[in-house]
């Protein structure tokens, strides 16, 4: 079915594992949270976001086989934005109570990356009222309405994507460099 395929632009979004693992920061003597505990955190809130996504979209995908009905089509692409935004928020309130790292310019660093994952999350609290507003008596508008829709969360995401790999570069220091570049749940995130 047209519609369900259009979902496949959607369900792209779900491997995008934003680059945390690409932050840098300064050394002894700041306060905060160690660095080797806070790439932890960061590194490990992400990929269980990035995780849930993968899953919450094979379950999508496998939930649509044979669904001809683009009103169940539509509840289920409405139930997989919702859960996409609630493990967003999720991630972004673990990763918010970590606090900065104790590097310079870690309340910097700390800022940034919340901001820019609470962007993540609104682009899912954006897609779900457009989604519950996509046309279910016209195949054609609901399938051009998903890939407007999946195109737009993708770029969005994307841009968050590129705004961490930044961070890297605005704010250089081996104490979290090292921290994230040896932390094993980093390594899977920025591979």
């Amino acid at each position: 079915m047209r519609p369900v395929r259009a979902l496949a632009l959607l369900l792209c979004v779900s491997t995008l594992a934003l680059a945390a693992s690409g932050c840098g920061g300064g050394g002894k003597g700041y306060s905060g949270t160690k660095p080797d505990v806070w790439a932890a955190t960061v590194c490990g809130a992400v990929g269980t976001w990035t995780q849930g996504l993968k899953a919450s979209s094979a379950q999508l995908s496998s939930g649509l086989g044979g669904t001809t009905d683009i009103k169940v089509v539509k509840a289920r692409f409405i139930a997989f934005l919702v859960t996409a935004e609630r493990s967003s928020g999720a991630m972004v309130t673990t990763i918010a109570a970590t606090g900065a790292p104790a590097v310079k310019d870690g309340a910097a660093i700390q800022k940034e990356l919340v901001s820019g994952l609470e962007r993540a999350q609104s682009s899912f609290t954006r897609a779900i009222a457009r989604a519950k507003k996509l046309s279910t008596t016209d195949p054609q508008a609901f399938s051009t309405g998903v890939q407007a829709l999946g195109g737009d969360v993708q770029k969005e995401l994307t841009a968050v994507g590129t705004n961490f790999s930044t961070l890297g570069d605005k704010y250089t220091d081996t104490t979290l460099n090292k921290a994230t570049s040896e932390e094993p749940a980093c390594k899977k995130i920025g591979g």
